[in-house]
């Protein structure tokens, strides 16, 4: 009955929004999402507290502290922080507002939903029984209940779903269960600016060596010189896949970086396997889609090694299946974990850990 309550709520909003209403309306953020929405109709202006711009669109720009009582406002804000979006609108008195993921599942197609969302559902409805295989693996509660929230939020765009969450970048990959012992050896796939391999060190300062890889020249200068105080870092100038070859690479996504036939830079990329020939201990994949085909190109290691593994799942909904079909696939003595690590659809992670 919540769920319907919410779907009920979502559609009378949208109406009224839409509809022939004698209130303001605004839309929080700047981006295609909001364009969507402007192009349905005419707004009374864009909310944004991170411009400088004071129109958009021939519209005025407000702050929050802006906005009149008595107005309605959609959150356009989709990613990492869309609870705190929110949670903002509703301390403005007098506002009425509704975040986009329930406005448009409300439009019945007129306005797009978010891809990884839409994404979801046509996966989920192709492949159930996958799903609940997942759910069934883990080794713990917070595993599925974190998973049966993330799902609800997908499948439903209810992101009520993602009330107990929080912007917590610090912590991903690295959790109770993942134990560290002197010698580790780390293989930061993904490794972008250094951070995460930074806080491996932090959390390891007893580690053997770390073999990051990186495949774009201007990231990987700037994460050599944030590592530079650091020992017994390999960095390879390639991204990590199945096999040895060249592709293109969308380099101006900052660290959503994705591989694509219409990329403008050219990278290359290789096999685990193929690169690292010492045992590794922890390997953290994160490449913006390519973790099953990197994974593959990491069956050796796995079978040899037995690392742990903290994988991104979040890019592609199957993914959530995929990933652990490939590992258990090489070998099924793992527990595995999940965890969550902002307020929307970005930075799902599936761990990995030896029994």
């Amino acid at each position: 009955m919540k769920q319907l309550s919410q779907k009920a709520h979502a559609a009378a909003f949208h109406a009224e929004f839409f509809g022939n209403t004698t209130q303001k309306r605004f839309v929080l953020g700047i981006n295609e999402f909001a364009d969507a929405v402007a192009n349905r109709t005419n707004l009374d202006g864009f909310i944004d507290e991170y411009t400088t711009a004071t129109e958009y669109r021939g519209k005025p720009v407000l702050k929050l502290a802006q906005v009149p009582a008595g107005s309605m406002v959609i959150s356009t804000v989709t990613q990492a922080r869309p609870k705190t979006a929110m949670n903002k609108l509703l301390r403005l008195n007098g506002v009425v507002s509704m975040d986009y993921f329930a406005v448009a599942d409300a439009s019945h197609f007129q306005l797009p939903q978010v891809q990884a969302l839409a994404d979801t559902q046509k996966e989920y409805a192709s492949h159930p029984e996958k799903f609940e295989w997942v759910r069934d693996l883990f080794a713990d509660q917070e595993s599925r209940e974190v998973f049966n929230r993330v799902m609800e939020f997908r499948l439903n765009a209810n992101l009520r779903a993602m009330r107990f969450f929080d912007y917590t970048a610090d912590q991903q990959y690295f959790e109770p269960f993942v134990n560290f012992a002197p010698g580790e050896v780390f293989v930061d796939g993904g490794g972008f600016d250094g951070y995460t391999t930074e806080e491996f060190i932090k959390r390891c300062p007893h580690y053997g060596s770390v073999h990051f890889f990186e495949p774009t020249e201007t990231t990987l200068t700037k994460a050599k010189a944030q590592l530079s105080k650091h020992r017994d870092i390999h960095f390879h100038p390639v991204g990590l896949l199945d096999t040895e070859q060249t592709l293109s690479f969308d380099a101006d996504a900052g660290s959503a970086c994705k591989i694509s036939e219409t990329g403008s830079v050219k990278i290359n990329v290789d096999a685990l396997d193929n690169r690292v020939t010492e045992s590794v201990s922890f390997i953290k994949l994160d490449l913006e889609g390519a973790e099953p085909k990197a994974l593959e190109g990491m069956k050796w290691h796995i079978q040899e090694d037995h690392p742990k593994l903290a994988v991104a799942v979040y890019h592609d909904p199957a993914h959530f299946w995929q990933v652990p079909e490939i590992i258990l696939g090489v070998r099924n003595d793992y527990k595995v974990y999940l965890r969550h690590y902002t307020e929307g659809w970005t930075e799902t992670v599936m761990f990995f850990i030896p029994k």
